[in-house]
């Protein structure tokens, strides 16, 4: 295996933990990861609610985790204890965990992995367009019987 793949392989393990940690966290409830794949920058991985983060510095790009409606409702009344949390409320949450697990994975690779304001959106935006010069990967999170997308394009 050569060197780029195994950073970017020790990277993608950096992204799962800090996912990992979050729930456990917050709903003393670890996630299952599946194993990740390449996805093609064509094909766009999105559930209702997205919290995304570009990256720059010595590495480029952006991650962003997607997930339902339900999963970031059962979230916030777990965490917060609201149980009618507005549809602000739950991609406010897309974006906070989006910002959680980006800025864990920063403290790990200090200033060559800069971090922007989390964007969030609902649903599947018509200008949203991949680099075709940037390997993207996708790693299927499951929670508390809720399935998500953590995607992650490094550069």
């Amino acid at each position: 295996m050569d060197t780029q793949q195994e950073q970017f392989e020790k990277t993608v393990n950096v992204f799962i933990n800090s996912v990992d940690n979050y729930f456990t966290y917050l709903t003393k409830q670890s996630v299952s990861t599946s194993a990740p794949y390449v996805k093609d920058a064509n094909e766009v991985m999105l559930k209702e609610c997205t919290g995304m983060i570009g990256i720059s510095g010595n590495k480029k790009g952006f991650i962003y985790i997607s997930g339902g409606m339900d999963m970031y409702r059962d979230l916030i009344k777990t965490y917060v204890g609201l149980d009618n949390p507005s549809t602000n409320d739950m991609l406010d949450m897309a974006g906070e965990l989006s910002n959680v697990v980006a800025g864990n994975v920063r403290q790990t690779y200090s200033n060559e992995f800069m971090i922007t304001v989390p964007i969030v959106f609902q649903g599947s935006p018509t200008k949203l367009k991949f680099p075709d010069d940037v390997p993207i990967y996708v790693i299927p999170i499951k929670w508390n019987q809720h399935e998500a997308y953590m995607v992650i394009g490094l550069k």
